[in-house]
């Protein structure tokens, strides 16, 4: 039997893996599935982000399977409770769009401070007037990123490029204080993150501690006047406490890339908060990224099989 890897996937191109996994020495057959596979033979699963239900029961209809992969940074779609205690290999993408998501902070955070958004929609609705939504000074803005892995710390190099101050938050950056401070970035507390940026950016998993973090509190402590970006996990915010905020007029505008139903109904009500821009979760996309994807896809089960350690560990053997 020819050992299979199952690609729930659209995005990613099957002779883009095939190829990868020959380059690695792996013979395998490569099959985009868009219903989950059962029976022996499957040797990798790689799910993407839009694939949902996946269940603990399916993975035990997989007895040959050795690696449970997410195709994106975010992993809360996979049930890896119970992958971990099958003994599987679990992983993540990595760095495969860094400079993409990076670029798509900056672009939504310059738009909603030079209310390039809010503009263009008032000149196509007859008016021209800069006072509609009057654009602030970037330089000098301070920006608050809440996390701080590799696609925060890219987007922390263009903002400080662009004249920003950069404030951070998160785990594990007790120890680089002063390594940050040389960089010119400081490392704050969340609720002096919250008081003090006038744009409040996240980057962090969507995990059970940060469903929800972005709620009314958090809101009402960001400065007034001040701006939401988004481009990591629609549930770390609570939408209608930030549809008050922003029909309140306590914020000034918020961009996401991210949502908790995605897409949103037509009717949903998220599409009609005001001075809210959406875009598609588009932030991860350029045309170099399916194929970034197939390549570590292929590393990473080549790795497995050959009893190395793949990239993107989530959860491991023993672990």
């Amino acid at each position: 039997m020819t050992d299979r890897v199952v690609v729930l996937d659209d995005f990613i191109p099957a002779d883009a893996l095939s190829d990868s996994l020959a380059a690695a020495g792996i013979s395998a057959d490569v099959v985009h599935q868009s219903e989950f596979p059962s029976g022996p033979g499957i040797i990798a699963l790689l799910v993407g982000p839009e694939t949902t239900g996946l269940e603990p029961r399916h993975l035990s209809d997989l007895p040959d399977l050795r690696l449970l992969s997410a195709t994106s940074a975010g992993y809360d779609h996979l049930p890896v409770s119970a992958a971990h205690e099958r003994g599987l290999w679990v992983t993540r993408a990595v760095d495969y769009c860094t400079e993409e998501v990076a670029d798509h902070a900056l672009a939504l955070t310059l738009g909603l401070l030079r209310s390039t958004h809010t503009l263009d929609r008032s000149v196509h609705a007859g008016g021209w007037d800069v006072t509609a939504a009057p654009p602030r000074r970037i330089a000098g803005t301070v920006l608050g990123l809440y996390g701080f892995g590799r696609i925060a710390g890219a987007f922390a190099l263009r903002a400080r490029a662009v004249g920003m101050t950069v404030l951070v938050s998160g785990r594990g950056l007790g120890d680089r204080v002063g390594e940050l401070a040389a960089e010119g970035i400081e490392v704050v507390g969340f609720e002096d993150l919250l008081r003090r940026s006038d744009v409040l950016s996240l980057h962090v998993p969507l995990t059970p501690e940060t469903q929800g973090l972005i709620d009314a509190r958090a809101l009402s402590t960001l400065k007034r006047g001040g701006y939401l970006v988004n481009v990591s996990r629609g549930g770390l915010v609570d939408h209608d406490a930030l549809g008050a905020a922003l029909r309140g007029g306590h914020l000034a505008g918020a961009a996401v890339d991210v949502l908790p139903n995605e897409p949103p109904a037509q009717y949903d009500p998220i599409l009609h908060i005001p001075n809210l821009v959406i875009t598609p979760h588009a932030a991860w996309y350029s045309p170099q990224v399916a194929h970034t994807l197939a390549q570590q896809s292929a590393r990473n089960v080549a790795a497995v099989l050959t009893g190395a350690s793949p990239v993107g560990v989530v959860a491991a053997p023993g672990m």
